[in-house]
């Protein structure tokens, strides 16, 4: 069994490293990677040509360790393409420098790295408009000029940079006549339909995890993974494609406060779970009807091992896919602005003609998670956007 998983990771990690040099620049063709892995090609067309569970059965011999792993791609798929795994090259060490990405927890929540940009972009003379929003992109001819907001306030500017999705960019807020049809059609089928829960609570002391035996502070300092067997992320994929929402979904529990104190006061704890998959519309429900019994769902199974932790929750909150799609401009909620399948990653996403991050008219770019490399808060389509919109600026 340590064979077959030393191998397994062997294979991810030379996949993920022959696509990392290219998350800062334009995404490569598929060709171009392979030229460049040398005798390592056949991973690439293995990655090609196989489905994530294909690539499990292959490489790790007993069902335990295909559960083990059972999760890696189940946030977008059932069954993804093995070539989703490439996506992870966007937390490789820098190639030149071999230091990892910053990834991790923000000090004093997300929300604060949303106010870091606001000042830097303030301090550098940017005026911001907030609580109102883009009603549409204003085009002259071939040109974006500029926005109009939802109170009607007209804003010209000589570049248009989009960080919505691209259903929403496409299809929402540029005038329907500025959209060929085929586009239109192509952009509406982008697979979006993937949704997730975000379940936060704040608690009064630290889940106690019934199977851990050591210091029980320590499952909190990583993450707590629930419900991820093959057979069970099968059931949830049943259960969204029925348009329901899913009984047992993969729950992974983490605690922010305990590396960052600031978010919980002395002796107490926030929280964090992210809950998937989820279907962004029900077909037989609304979310607000379902949100009380999926928040005791999520409760009840995190009790089921940690049996402490119902009875300690102060607060809690479930954000379901209908508040990612109106508090985050979401379609369908999907967190990933379109899902990290192959065929909507590298030179594909969102639309080949796209992928420069340069729209169909002039001056206006997309610079979101619908973009090369994709991701959630990476940082990276917008650093790549920016580069290309100086290359145009700069002639």
């Amino acid at each position: 069994e340590k064979e077959g998983m030393e191998r397994y990771e062997t294979f991810k990690t030379k996949l993920r490293k022959a696509f990392s040099p290219y998350r800062l620049g334009l995404p490569p063709s598929l060709d171009q990677v392979r030229a460049d892995m040398g005798t390592d090609q056949l991973i690439l067309d293995q990655a090609l040509n196989s489905t994530m569970r294909d690539l499990r059965n292959h490489f790790l011999p007993s069902q335990l360790l295909k559960d083990f792993y059972a999760d890696e791609g189940a946030p977008v798929s059932r069954n993804p393409s093995a070539l989703f795994l490439a996506y992870g090259s966007i937390s490789n060490p820098d190639d030149e420098t071999g230091e990892l990405p910053a990834n991790g927890y923000v000090r004093g929540g997300l929300g604060a790295l949303a106010e870091v940009l606001t000042d830097a972009a303030v301090e550098a003379g940017a005026i911001i408009h907030t609580g109102k929003a883009v009603e549409k992109v204003l085009v002259e001819g071939n040109n974006a000029i500029g926005l109009r907001l939802e109170d009607q306030t007209e804003i010209r500017s000589r570049i248009v940079v989009s960080n919505l999705d691209p259903k929403t960019t496409f299809l929402k807020i540029l005038p329907k006549d500025s959209v060929h049809a085929e586009i239109k059609q192509r952009i509406a089928a982008l697979k979006t339909n993937v949704s997730c829960y975000k379940f936060l609570a704040a608690v009064s002391e630290l889940p106690q995890w019934e199977a851990w035996q050591g210091d029980p502070t320590e499952p909190s300092e990583g993450g707590v993974r629930l419900n991820v067997s093959e057979a069970e992320i099968s059931a949830s994929y049943d259960a969204l494609e029925a348009g329901r929402p899913t009984e047992k979904p993969v729950i992974s529990v983490s605690v922010p406060s305990i590396v960052d104190p600031t978010l919980a006061p002395a002796g107490h704890h926030t929280v964090s779970c992210y809950v998937y998959p989820a279907p962004g519309n029900l077909k037989a429900s609304n979310w607000e009807n379902e949100r009380e019994r999926v928040a005791d769902l999520i409760i009840d199974q995190i009790n089921s091992h940690a049996p402490n932790f119902k009875n300690s929750i102060i607060h809690q909150h479930l954000r379901v896919p209908s508040d990612l799609v109106e508090s985050n401009s979401l379609t369908d909620g999907c967190i990933w602005h379109i899902q990290h399948d192959a065929d909507q990653l590298f030179r594909n996403r969102p639309l080949p003609e796209f992928a420069d991050y340069r729209a169909h008219l002039k001056n206006l770019y997309l610079c979101g998670s619908g973009q090369h490399p994709g991701g959630e808060v990476s940082g990276l389509p917008g650093h790549n956007a920016a580069q290309e919109i100086l290359k145009d600026l700069n002639g």
